[in-house]
């Protein structure tokens, strides 16, 4: 009765909407309190919408679950043209489970920590309308919050339908409809005028690239290649580091106050309430060192409640820095507590900054962890949107997120006239979300020249072959991803191969890797001397995740040369207990003896011996697999490690665990899906064909043959 009574609504709304089919739909969807408080702000830009285009239906009603608002948006998906869709107000939030490797990095363990905290806030439930869940239950504290398990028949790959956005208020009752309110004030009055993307800042926070100086200066020459038009003085591009001054704080507001600011980029660690800009801010001098420095004993004090382990710290630093107890001094005194206080809320921007900053950026991505975590009633990225000023969409994640990704790619689209929803289409994870209006964008002519939402391999072919411009270029290559073209491999080896564009390389590395060729595994030899710093990076990534021993003497070199691209460096010792450790050893010892640059080859010997048994050590906790004298808890938590560790030597010996029917259960189905994250391994044909006997044998529990069949899609999502 639910299913018909919903056609027969939309099928009237529809109508009376007088939609055709050229025309693009929009959902603004919204609950019934917020829009009988919210009227006639959200039938303001729903005009507007129609005005640029749109065919906006608003689909106001009292929302119990998620899986009503994504009948809504399937229904005009299907009959509408849908696009887009808004959820403004009270809109349910589908919590994702067992989904991680959706995510960039987030991996709590869904066992140890509570429902809540142990799931991802995901708008992907509404705009992929392929994924599969299975309901687990509302959350029993706050109703919006519904828990959702990916099913094992669901695609193992987001690619989202529709672009969406989120307006959730940071203030309850009639404080948050007045955020609404003038929100949607804002948002109309802003989209009246025409403004080109070219005023762009971006911030490095302390601690995001690992301060990497190589890392960093990348972002110049990118930014120069996606918005050429934005580098025409010295104030209209910045790019500032946490250390460039004391407190970078003050400068970061100056750049998010201006009047004509368009772009404001953050890399930084973040949290829902707060953004980290800097943490022990620079010193110059004696003075100022010795001031920092007891400031940080003090800080750390205090985190420790015990008095006896507060003092044996003291005895500690005072042994090791040959410092006297003055140094510790205040720790416990109200003035010097305050006063400490205040230096540490210089260090970043919180929730509370943000109303007094009244931000005009009009958009702002946070490349952060918990910036935009919609589970909160306050969140940073909230407060960016619904403040005074003009910031209209922010974009960010609802979870921690990995500092190792590319968080600008496609980018450039936004200056040519591409909506935010449109770019973010492109580029979305689970974690990620647009803070407000998807549909907004900047002026751009070449928006309209391109058939954004065509089906034709041939017209994104010819798009490709003469477009000069490397962002449409990538645009047009993901499309032909999207449509299966069969020749794309050959297409990216050589488009790789052959460009001058950091960004475009990028792009050819990043959906080279989806294909079960030997092109990818050949090409990253190559990509691993890239000019772009962050392509070097991911190539000694990818080699740790493929694992094979060609690749050795690639490691060794990077390790024992290029120990000034601190990132690159660090994912070569990542690599050290994914191939044959040994072998590994020899070679790095053979190149060290060839180097004549070291001024202490002995230091840096004892150095990478050091690392070598570290990781050595790591590796062997995971022996614990397989060693059945150990309790089922700790080969469980060894089982774990996998998901980052894809130690592929070990793969036949794991397999056994897998088809031993004498073992745990638990840990078959835990081991089956650790394994599941080896999408690159050399050993994964070795995977998918014990995997598939497993699941085909009659007598496997149910609970296991579903997390092999999800792990084997989960696979071969890599193997096109």
């Amino acid at each position: 009765m639910y299913r018909k009574l919903l056609t027969l609504f939309l099928f009237a709304t529809l109508l009376s909407a007088s939609v055709s089919g050229a025309e693009r739909g929009f959902a603004i969807i919204v609950d019934n309190d917020t829009y009988a408080a919210c009227k006639a702000e959200i039938d303001n830009y729903r005009s507007v919408l129609e005005k640029e285009g749109f065919s906006a239906v608003v689909v106001a009603r009292v929302w119990s679950d998620p899986v009503q608002v994504k009948d809504v948006l399937y229904s005009m998906y299907q009959s509408n043209n849908l696009k887009g869709a808004i959820f403004i107000g009270q809109i349910p939030v589908a919590m994702i489970r067992d989904a991680q490797h959706f995510t960039s990095a987030f991996k709590m363990d869904q066992e140890l920590f509570p429902y809540k905290s142990s799931s991802v806030p995901s708008d992907r439930f509404y705009d992929d309308f392929d994924l599969k869940f299975d309901y687990l239950g509302k959350d029993s504290v706050n109703n919006l919050f519904h828990y959702y398990s990916l099913r094992w028949d669901s695609p193992q790959k987001i690619s989202s339908d529709i672009y969406s956005g989120r307006l959730k208020p940071t203030l309850p009752g009639d404080g948050g409809y007045a955020q609404i309110r003038g929100y949607f004030k804002k948002l109309v009055a802003q989209r009246s005028k025409e403004n080109e993307l070219n005023i762009i800042t971006s911030f490095t926070g302390e601690g995001s690239f690992s301060n990497s100086l190589t890392a960093w200066k990348e972002e110049g020459h990118t930014l120069r290649e996606q918005f050429p038009k934005a580098f025409y003085d010295k104030s209209s591009v910045k790019f500032l580091l946490y250390n460039m001054y004391p407190y970078m704080k003050d400068i970061v507001i100056d750049e998010l106050r201006r009047e004509e600011m368009d772009l404001m980029i953050f890399h930084e660690h973040g949290m829902p309430h707060r953004q980290y800009l800097t943490a022990t801010p620079m010193s110059i001098g004696i003075d100022a060192y010795t001031a920092a420095a007891r400031r940080l004993f003090r800080n750390t004090l205090r985190k420790e409640e015990s008095p006896e382990e507060r003092e044996k710290m003291k005895q500690a630093w005072m042994n090791h820095y040959v410092v006297d107890s003055s140094w510790f001094a205040g720790v416990s005194d109200p003035d010097r507590i305050l006063k400490d206080s205040l230096d540490d809320i210089r260090t970043g921007i919180v929730l509370e900054d943000v109303l007094q900053i009244k931000p005009n950026a009009r958009m702002v991505i946070f490349d952060a962890c918990y910036n935009a975590d919609f589970r909160e009633e306050r969140y940073i990225a909230g407060e960016y949107v619904f403040a005074d000023g003009k910031t209209l969409v922010a974009f960010g994640n609802s979870v921690n997120v990995l500092q190792d990704k590319s968080s600008s790619d496609l980018m450039g689209l936004l200056g040519m006239g591409f909506s935010v929803g449109e770019w973010a289409l492109m580029t979305n994870i689970l974690e990620s979300h647009i803070i407000g209006d998807p549909t907004f964008s900047f002026k751009g002519e070449e928006r309209a020249k391109i058939e954004f939402y065509s089906n034709d391999t041939a017209y994104w072919l010819n798009l490709f072959k003469t477009e000069s411009n490397s962002e449409l270029k990538g645009l047009a290559l993901h499309m032909l991803f999207k449509l299966e073209y069969k020749d794309l491999p050959d297409l990216l080896v050589k488009t790789y191969d052959i460009s001058e564009s950091y960004m475009l390389r990028l792009q050819a590395y990043h959906l080279l890797q989806y294909y079960n060729t030997e092109h990818f595994g050949t090409l990253i030899k190559r990509s691993l001397y890239d000019p772009y710093e962050f392509i070097r990076r991911k190539s000694l990534y990818s080699m740790a995740r493929i694992g094979s021993d060609s690749y050795i003497p690639y490691v060794a070199s990077v390790y024992v040369n290029d120990y000034l691209d601190e990132r690159v460096f660090f994912n070569s010792m990542f690599c050290f207990d994914m191939m044959d450790m040994e072998k590994l050893s020899d070679e790095i010892k053979r190149q060290f003896a060839e180097n004549k640059s070291y001024y202490n080859k002995e230091s840096a010997l004892e150095n990478f011996d050091k690392t070598l048994a570290s990781r050595r050590s790591i590796a062997k906790m995971a022996d614990a697999v397989t060693d059945k004298s150990k309790p089922v808890n700790v080969r469980i938590s060894a089982v774990k490690m996998l998901r980052n560790n894809a130690y592929h030597t070990k793969v036949e010996s794991f397999i056994k665990v897998l088809q031993d029917k004498s073992e745990d259960l638990t840990l078959r189905v835990k081991l089956a899906e650790a394994l599941g994250w080896f999408t690159l391994s050399e050993k994964r044909e070795s995977i998918l064909s014990a995997f598939k006997k497993i699941a085909s044998e009659t007598d496997t529990d149910k609970a296991l043959k579903d997390e092999l069949l999800k792990s084997i899609n989960r696979i071969e999502v890599y193997m096109r």
